[in-house]
């Protein structure tokens, strides 16, 4: 750990084989140097950056440990259900935290650019909590945040999260979210990432941002950007990090420290804004009817996905949609 004037630690797990884009998640990790990563894995992972942490551990393992710190019993026992606990990490693991002035967990289908950039020290003196969703939050690390769960607003019984087999989410928008909201916690979320739509074949940013027809992402030396095409001119916008969300692109050659994010690969690139042709050849551009023909195509695989769901796996999204409804207005997700 280092002497920054406001430390920040990121524990990071997974369980499973790693993803073969997980070289370009740590690499991305190993430039933010002024930001600890704790990676607990069940696989062995090498780096030789001091800010990269690794202990190596199993599911069963971790689950026991949180379960002993929040004295619960709990019953996961699969990866994806893990997520769920990510909450109670500032309880769980403070052991290791309790040196750090904000704790944070992130996923690893992303690349990030310069964390410290947008979470400057003014903004972190301001704030208790950073962004909204599971891909990278970050909390100050005292008693009430770590027991925010404790609080009036979310919309899942710690039965659901600790010993139901459904995936509950209640680190996103009807938990933590919802508690944050409702107890007036001080919390910092513009929108500094850059997030996709699902049902698209091409990446199309979502959470109300701006997009553009013609726009391409991608990494250059530590940054993460954007490039899009505006009034005759190229122009650019970096971000905190990109997230490729439920895609699973691949690596075909060796990656350099410039290269594309597109939907189904990450390909080198030459450093420097992008030509009109990368981008759309990069990011292909999806007129209005193949962007009405995918939607449609999403929303029945996800009705198909509730038809086959479990009684209690229904009453869960029931209950997601009736607030969905309710307090956004919306019902279809990203």
């Amino acid at each position: 750990m280092r002497s920054e004037k406001h430390t920040i630690a990121i524990i990071v797990t997974w369980f499973g084989k790693l993803p073969e884009y997980f070289p370009a998640w740590l690499r991305s990790a190993e430039n933010n140097t002024d930001i600890d990563f704790y990676l607990i894995f069940d696989q062995d992972v090498y780096s030789e950056s001091q800010n990269i942490h690794f202990i190596k551990t199993t599911l069963q393992r971790e689950v026991e440990r949180i379960g002993k710190a929040l004295n619960e019993k709990i019953t996961i026992n699969k990866p994806y259900k893990f997520c769920d606990l990510r909450i109670f990490f500032g309880e769980a693991y403070k052991d290791i935290l309790i040196n750090y002035e904000f704790w944070g967990y992130c996923d690893i289908d992303l690349v990030f650019g310069n964390i410290r950039k947008f979470l400057s020290d003014d903004i972190l003196e301001n704030y208790d909590r950073f962004y909204d969703w599971g891909h990278l939050s970050i909390f100050r690390n005292n008693y009430k945040m770590n027991h925010l769960y404790d609080l009036k607003g979310g919309i899942y019984s710690k039965d659901e999260i600790f010993r139901g087999k459904e995936k509950t989410t209640p680190e996103e928008h009807f938990g933590i979210n919802r508690i944050c909201e409702i107890n007036n916690i001080k919390w910092y979320r513009n929108v500094d990432y850059a997030d996709f739509f699902v049902m698209y074949s091409s990446l199309i940013l979502c959470h109300n941002c701006i997009n553009y027809y013609h726009q391409v992402f991608y990494c250059e030396y530590g940054n993460v950007f954007r490039a899009y095409y505006e009034n005759g001119k190229i122009k650019t916008n970096d971000y905190v990090y990109i997230h490729w969300q439920k895609r699973k692109p691949k690596i075909n050659e060796k990656l350099g420290e410039c290269f594309f994010v597109t939907s189904n690969e990450l390909i080198n690139k030459k450093p420097g804004v992008p030509t009109l042709l990368d981008i759309d050849n990069y990011n292909p551009p999806l007129d209005v009817k193949e962007k009405k023909s995918q939607r449609r195509k999403y929303i029945k695989k996800k009705l198909l996905e509730f038809i086959h769901s479990s009684a209690r796996g229904k009453a869960i999204w029931m209950r997601q949609k009736k607030y969905a409804i309710k307090e956004t207005g919306e019902i279809v997700g990203h």
